[in-house]
């Protein structure tokens, strides 16, 4: 009987808690659509596996993930995007550059 109404209790308690807590703050709900983050449109290439810097549009700006460390970047994603056109390239690195 003493479980049953400390549970009875503990659940007024916590619907009381939860009914405040609605009641000072303004809860958002969103998915990832809602953030305005666009993926690459299905008709861009996919130029991925030669390393380039430059894309076949001519375009040599690039969206690229990254990593920094001490204001400086540690690392970053070979899979880089065009910022003209939305075409997929790799990345080229120092290894790439010895090659040539």
């Amino acid at each position: 009987m003493l479980n049953r109404v400390s549970i009875l209790i503990l659940s007024l308690v916590s619907a009381s808690a939860v009914k405040n807590f609605l009641n000072k703050y303004e809860v958002l709900i969103f998915d990832k659509e809602d953030l305005g983050e666009e993926e690459p449109e299905p008709t861009a290439l996919d130029l991925r596996g030669t390393p380039t810097h430059i894309c076949v549009c001519g375009s040599n700006i690039w969206y690229v993930k990254t990593v920094f460390e001490n204001y400086e970047i540690a690392t970053y994603f070979l899979d880089m995007l065009c910022a003209s056109c939305g075409n997929i390239a790799t990345a080229p690195t120092l290894v790439d550059r010895e090659n040539m």
